[in-house]
């Protein structure tokens, strides 16, 4: 074999590797445990199956000729918010902070822990379906023009959340601990100060109540939703 005909046998040679890494490449960093071109929202659903760390999201990897999905770094943050949500460790989020994703991140934990129970209200109704109570909005000047307490308690939130100078969480009674402590969040985060946190019990609630905060005196000026 010529020197020339050895030089074009390499050069073919190599356009093959080249032209074969889209199918050995992803079986290659298979193995050594990364996630190739997998969506994030799937790369979490194992990760929790498996009790693995959210900190395997970072081994997911999008390759440059699969154009169709979404690049490395979004893959890996949908990975983080679904790992969140799905084992409701607000403490996930922080990985994604200081974005505006992060702020998301908090709040779908929180929806998470808030299921089975609360209401949700607009302008004129309110919808209080996990206590199967549906009622027109009547305002939250006075919370005994409700004759439900499950109303009541949603009043004395609302009062508590937007109300300046009012603190009402400690009408909701006892037996509704979820309630009052969804509400001291609430509280502090209006007043923007983490001392109300600390009287929550339950652990990741009392956890987002002081991340919240945190994360808007330090982030909220870049955030577009947040500006004035």
């Amino acid at each position: 074999m010529t020197r020339s005909s050895k030089i074009v046998w390499r050069i073919v040679a190599a356009l093959t590797v080249l032209a074969l890494v889209p199918l050995w490449l992803p079986l290659v960093l298979g193995v050594l445990g990364f996630y190739v071109d997998e969506p994030g929202w799937y790369v979490a659903k194992i990760v929790v199956q498996k009790s693995k760390p959210v900190s395997v999201c970072q081994k997911i990897i999008s390759t440059p000729w699969n154009v169709l999905s979404p690049p490395t770094a979004d893959q890996r943050a949908l990975c983080i918010f679904d790992y969140a949500r799905l084992t409701q460790d607000p403490s996930a989020c922080e990985l994604l902070m200081p974005s505006e994703y992060g702020w998301s991140c908090l709040g779908a934990v929180k929806s998470e822990l808030g299921k089975g129970w609360g209401c949700g209200s607009t302008a004129e109704n309110i919808n209080c379906g996990a206590h199967d109570i549906y009622a027109k909005n009547l305002g939250i000047s006075d919370c005994n023009i409700y004759k439900e307490r499950v109303l009541q308690n949603w009043c004395y939130e609302e009062r508590s959340a937007v109300l300046p100078g009012i603190d009402d969480c400690q009408k909701i009674p006892v037996e509704f601990p979820d309630w009052r402590e969804e509400c001291r969040g609430r509280y502090a985060f209006k007043q923007k100060d983490a001392t109300p946190c600390k009287t929550i019990t339950n652990e990741k609630r009392r956890a987002i109540c002081e991340m919240e905060i945190d994360a808007w005196q330090k982030y909220s000026k870049n955030w577009s939703f947040a500006r004035p």
